[in-house]
């Protein structure tokens, strides 16, 4: 499962790029229970160089 969430938030956050998120509003957004599972799934993306966190712990794709 985390592998699939992980795509979904990377395809998310493609498809709304320019614009910041919380962990809360992608979990919401995917339709993810558990925003602890998106957090760690965000945290690979960010190590990945795919996403960016902002100064206030916000989510965007890395243009």
């Amino acid at each position: 499962m985390p592998e699939g969430v992980k795509e979904k938030i990377y395809q998310f956050l493609s498809q709304n790029a320019g614009k910041e998120y919380t962990p809360e509003e992608i979990a919401k957004a995917i339709g993810v229970d558990r925003v602890a599972i998106v957090k760690a799934q965000l945290t690979r993306l960010k190590k990945e160089g795919k996403v960016e966190e902002t100064a206030d712990h916000r989510f965007k794709v890395k243009q």
